[in-house]
């Protein structure tokens, strides 16, 4: 397989995973504010960890003074400058199926030019300003398709391992993220019996953990929460089965590409899933859970950079005259490459 395909593969996952996981955050803080209305709180208290678990604070404070609940949906949903938005994620998706359009089923293209057009189409914006719910569940369902047919039409060879790479370290990063919100809350239950721990419920269902997560436990105990979707192999959205599903797809790809000894991002994702496997709830509290959010996610993409380096980077260089030098290469959201004599070499060989 060429680097530049199965950077693509990758990519094409991530993005769909990506816009996957905004639907669900801004879902699930819809439904927060509903069961938080009668309490009268300032909305922007529900918007504010939503842009940061995204990132996007400080591009939206230049757009906007204070934060709304309808000006943060648009942005994070429609916003053509924000390079993180949904609309942009499934641009750049489909932008990386076009590429690799040969080396997908018909049917993975399909749906994610269908599911572009719809998010881009007046009948979608429409949509967004009147039932912002159904158009996320819409985007939602687009990526269940998505994933359903990738499953079902993909061989079970480097491009599917790719395919689940992407998915699952997209996943992990997002799920830690949406850990971090909750980092600062209490761990105890509010004073009354009755009373529900709103938070952790948006937490739960933004995952589409509700369910498991009571089938196991009657009480939405906090740190019982941090355990499910951190350190439970069981479910698969937590981090701990989307390392060790991660884990999984670069042992085969290292395998078919003929990679001796431990390659780099092998021993990183390995090293992960060892010390996920050996840690529990309390040490992960005892040292904070933002602190191990954070140290976690430097992790995450230091196995992201392992793997451009690995399957992306070699190649190209393999590819150059030695005086080029190894900044000239770049992987941007489509994947094209800086040097345009590179880029015509890959032509060639895939001609």
């Amino acid at each position: 397989m060429l680097s530049r395909v199965a950077d693509s593969i990758y990519w094409m996952a991530r993005y769909v995973e990506r816009a996957e996981n905004l639907s669900r955050l801004l879902l699930s803080t819809q439904d927060l504010l509903l069961d938080a209305g009668a309490e009268g709180v300032d909305e922007a208290q529900f918007w504010q960890p939503l842009l940061a678990t995204t990132g996007d604070e400080e591009a939206y404070s230049k757009l906007h003074k204070k934060i709304k609940g309808k000006d943060v949906t648009e942005f994070l949903a429609l916003r053509a400058d924000n390079p993180n938005s949904m609309l942009n994620s499934i641009r750049a998706a489909r932008e990386n199926a076009r590429t690799v359009r040969d080396q997908i089923s018909d049917e993975i293209w399909e749906s994610l030019n269908s599911l572009r057009l719809f998010v881009e189409s007046a009948e979608g914006k429409a949509m967004h300003r009147t039932q912002s719910a159904a158009f996320y569940e819409r985007v939602l369902r687009g990526s269940y398709e998505f994933q359903g047919i990738a499953d079902s039409t993909t061989p079970r060879g480097e491009i599917w391992h790719f395919l689940r790479l992407g998915t699952c370290l997209e996943r992990a990063d997002k799920m830690s993220r949406l850990l971090d919100t909750c980092s600062g809350l209490s761990l105890e239950l509010p004073p009354h019996a009755q009373a529900r721990p709103l938070r952790w419920a948006a937490l739960l269902r933004s995952c589409s953990a509700w369910h498991a997560f009571q089938a196991s436990h009657r009480r939405l105990v906090p740190s019982k929460i941090i355990a499910y979707l951190l350190l439970d192999e069981t479910f698969p959205r937590s981090i701990a089965c989307c390392v060790a599903e991660a884990e999984s797809a670069l042992k085969s790809l290292c395998a078919n590409a003929g990679l001796k000894g431990m390659p780099l991002p092998l021993r990183h994702v390995g090293r992960l899933r060892a010390d996920l496997a050996y840690t529990t709830v309390e040490e992960v509290l005892a040292t904070g859970l933002h602190e191990y959010i954070d140290d976690l996610q430097s992790r995450l993409n230091q196995i992201g950079e392992a793997i451009f380096q690995t399957f992306v980077q070699h190649a190209d260089l393999a590819l150059l005259p030695e005086e080029t030098p190894v900044e000239s290469i770049a992987s941007g959201a489509y994947h094209t490459y800086a040097n345009e004599d590179l880029q015509a070499q890959f032509q060639q060989q895939k001609q």
